[in-house]
């Protein structure tokens, strides 16, 4: 946006200092405070963005359109720069329509949007700008901007923006058709969209009438194709990153593949190419540790390869040193492909297997290993000294933490949206039926029937035939109970002796 335009945005607005600090002042309207000498730093760099010679486009299409669709490569700031301008909207209307939320695919994603973009609003995270992620909220009464969406009716909320839709997970196409409905029943609802050119093309045919706001990278890497086959794209996308060094054109490079053996061969492959053509610096980005890595400082060139697998791919975009993009095009997918004889699975020790499973007996139901599980849990609740406790039993601490934070957390969703909690009574002939009917409602593509009555299992979703697990209730127990005719299971893995895990018993009835 041209700064000898008037602009729009609250941000450049001198206000009056009910603090005292001074006329001339200018203040962040979001806390009244004087803006710190960092908040300009970023706002210099932040201006150099792409995304800003859009601004007031993006700005009165907020006013006049309830919907608007963002496309762009990655590299634009979309994602940092619109959810503060949707804070400025909806700061103008003093928040009557309620807050910003944006949506992540990613925790960690969202985690990192939320430190860059309160540093950038120079503002404290928790207070105007927040976060939700699974197991960890950090949002207050207080907070305007949030990373994830928690409120399940909306209505706490101005501005939606869903991030990456291009990703096309289950949560957010089902959102994007959710929202598709509740715009009719809110007018004044807004709902911004980002995304990448190929599917926003698709969004703009399912949308009518929405207006489209391309962006370009400011500097937009270079796509490098690979002319091998299926079976050697790995070593094809290592060759290419050191073709790429030997050309001596300046820029990182980022391989998206699975990332195992390749650190090592690129690390003794860049070594022999020689010194004249710079340090060669593979580095494998893992998603959870929150950003690239600096750059090393020092006299010498270096050329830095990023590894990294899609999850990881929104990271790269941090450095503008990226120039280069090789995309093997293929995708890991944990199905086992072999058959039997062509596996060799290592045993798991037999140290305390036995011993284990006498204690594990101790908790077991007659319902099934869900019922199994409540027993621990519950068992667990009880005990003051609990990690010890989980020692002695060969329980899982953290995972038995986890599940108490995640009942706490449920509990915090249902006290929300104000739904009554009544006691369980666990062990009722009607909270059973209840746990059973909860259960079939979240697990109803995995239902089971033994199909000849000794055990083999024909998985209705599958249409494989699988058994119970050994280590379940039932596969303990079938030799004294027998075992059940129709039953829902929690997991079912293919590759390890064909089993379902965590099983109990249903009727059609339920």
């Amino acid at each position: 946006q041209n700064d000898s335009k008037p602009s729009t945005a609250l941000l450049n607005i001198i206000l009056k200092d009910p603090f005292g600090f001074g006329d001339d002042l200018e203040l962040n309207q979001f806390d009244g405070l004087p803006f710190s000498s960092r908040y300009y730093k970023l706002l210099k760099e932040r201006k150099t963005l792409s995304v800003w010679k859009v601004r007031g486009e993006v700005e009165d299409a907020l006013v006049n359109n309830q919907l608007v669709i963002v496309s762009g490569t990655a590299k634009t700031g979309r994602s940092t720069q619109i959810p503060q301008w949707c804070a400025e909207f909806c700061l103008s209307a003093q928040y009557q329509h309620g807050m910003v939320v944006c949506t992540q695919t990613n925790r960690q994603c969202a985690v990192d949007l939320a430190l860059r973009v309160a540093d950038e609003m120079d503002v404290n995270i928790g207070h105007e700008v927040g976060y939700t992620i699974p197991l960890e909220n950090c949002c207050s009464s207080d907070t305007v901007l949030r990373s994830m969406m928690s409120d399940p009716f909306l209505e706490h909320y101005g501005v939606i923006i869903i991030d990456q839709a291009h990703e096309r997970t289950v949560s957010t196409d089902i959102l994007l058709g959710l929202l598709k409905d509740i715009l009719l029943q809110r007018p004044k609802l807004r709902v911004v969209v980002l995304a990448v050119p190929p599917v926003t093309d698709k969004l703009m045919s399912h949308y009518d009438g929405v207006p489209l706001i391309s962006l370009e990278a400011s500097s937009p890497a270079e796509v490098v194709h690979s002319n091998g086959g299926d079976k050697d794209y790995f070593f094809s996308a290592l060759r290419l990153a050191l073709e790429i060094h030997r050309t001596k054109e300046d820029g990182d490079v980022v391989v998206f593949f699975e990332v195992h053996c390749a650190h090592s061969i690129l690390q003794r492959e860049g070594t022999r190419l020689g010194a004249e053509l710079g340090q060669m610096v593979p580095v494998v980005l893992c998603p959870r540790q929150g950003g690239l890595p600096p750059e090393q400082p020092g006299s010498k060139r270096s050329r830095r390869v990023f590894l990294s697998t899609k999850q990881g791919e929104d990271m790269c975009w941090d450095s503008e040193s990226v120039n280069f993009v090789i995309d093997t095009g293929v995708q890991k997918k944990m199905v086992c492909l072999f058959t039997q004889p062509n596996i060799c699975f290592l045993e798991p020790p037999a140290g305390m297997t036995h011993e284990a499973v006498q204690c594990h007996r101790k908790f077991q139901h007659p319902e099934g290993d869900h019922f199994t599980l409540i027993n621990i849990y519950n068992a667990f609740k009880q005990n003051f000294t609990a990690e010890k406790w989980c020692q002695d039993y060969f329980l899982d601490h953290s995972a038995l933490k986890k599940a108490e934070a995640i009942r706490s957390e449920l509990t915090d969703t249902l006290n929300r949206i104000e739904l009554p909690i009544s006691e369980p009574f666990f062990g009722t002939k009607t909270n059973t039926h209840n746990i059973k009917r909860a259960l079939l409602a979240g697990f109803f593509m995995q239902i089971a029937r033994d199909v000849d009555g000794s055990g083999n299992y024909f998985i209705l979703t599958h249409k494989h035939v699988a058994t119970v697990h050994p280590l379940s209730s039932y596969g303990a127990q079938s030799h004294k109970l027998g075992l059940p005719e129709w039953v829902v299971f929690h997991e079912y893995t293919l590759s390890e002796n064909n089993c379902m895990k965590t099983v109990s018993e249903i009727s059609p009835q339920v």
